[in-house]
């Protein structure tokens, strides 16, 4: 485990730094057991409308910010039903566009920015989704995911948005298009790409299969309010519950083969299984390991983080699914 990673996940498990989710414990259990089955099944992917605003010039990047009312609006407390996204476009021809997800406690753009300002020196543009229950989406000014209910709402309206914003590119642009995101970016991700009905980059990034373990055995462990779910005996009930959001629960998508499965040698955040799980699962999909830990590799490895995601647009349009 990187020492970076340790220390991050010591001030976690200390109240004074670090308001701990599921404080409010489980949720109603009913709604639980629909949500747990709901994770597993793909449905209709709703059309949305975007509204987008002015657009500026930052260097040679070009952003513009946009909102659509999300199609999971009626399952997310209303600070959270109005979706906000960033497109950013580099200057001169675009040869794809990448839709980055959110990864954990990721409130705002600024992070991804970075990762976008990068993959834009590919001449790839980014889509930015801001997560419901963070940012400007956040219900409260505290913890926002006070029960596992919120975390499985959070993640179930995430994929469907993040679907959904492709569908409407797709629609609009002839380029490939790809999906990423690093930690539950990545899971994330990798949710929308398992689920997607047309081929796609994917770029997952610290990407377990599942938030299951990285819930359950990583660092996070110390990020829970553990006495409001009954105790830390409850460590397999997590990992069941939370897994049930897994990507190994769908078919391996055609477009598997262009997957780039990009993760850090020494995370103390994300099981080494939960990475290999994927790779293994996904026929013709690529590990790549990079040197560091899970907040050292974010912090300083985001060139590798880009070319990773670069290269799977390389191998989608390699390939025969585009």
């Amino acid at each position: 485990m990187h020492w970076l990673d340790r220390l991050a996940g010591t001030f976690t498990a200390i109240p004074w730094f670090y308001d701990p989710v599921f404080a409010d414990g489980w949720g109603d259990e009913t709604n639980l057991r629909r949500l747990e089955a709901g994770a597993r099944q793909v449905g209709a992917v709703p059309a949305i409308d975007i509204v987008w605003g002015p657009t500026t010039t930052h260097r040679n990047l070009h952003i513009t910010d946009g909102s659509f009312e999300s199609p999971a609006a009626a399952a997310l407390p209303p600070a959270s039903r109005i979706a906000t996204l960033r497109r950013v476009t580099p200057g001169g021809t675009s040869k794809g566009v990448c839709l980055l997800m959110a990864a954990f406690n990721d409130h705002g753009f600024n992070t991804r920015m970075k990762l976008a300002d990068r993959l834009a020196q590919h001449g790839i543009a980014s889509l930015l989704l801001e997560n419901p229950y963070y940012g400007t989406r956040r219900p409260t000014s505290g913890q926002p995911l006070r029960t596992v209910i919120d975390f499985f709402e959070m993640g179930a309206a995430a994929v469907l948005e993040g679907r959904s914003i492709l569908a409407a590119e797709r629609r609009q642009s002839t380029t490939p298009l790809g999906v990423a995101g690093y930690s539950m970016g990545g899971n994330v991700a990798v949710l929308i790409s398992a689920t997607a009905s047309f081929p796609i980059a994917t770029g997952g990034l610290a990407a377990s299969h599942s938030p299951g373990p990285v819930w359950s055995e990583g660092l996070l462990t110390n990020a829970i309010a553990w006495e409001a779910l009954g105790g830390t005996g409850r460590k397999d009930e997590i990992a069941a519950t939370l897994g049930g959001a897994s990507a190994l629960n769908f078919p391996p998508p055609p477009h598997a083969s262009s997957a780039i499965l990009a993760a850090p040698a020494g995370d103390g955040y994300i099981p080494r299984h939960a990475f290999e799980s994927l790779h293994a699962y996904w026929p013709g999909s690529e590990m790549r390991w990079i040197k560091g830990g899970h907040a050292s590799v974010l912090l300083w490895r985001k060139n590798e983080l880009a070319q990773a995601i670069a290269d799977s647009f390389d191998r989608l349009r390699r390939g025969s699914e585009f």
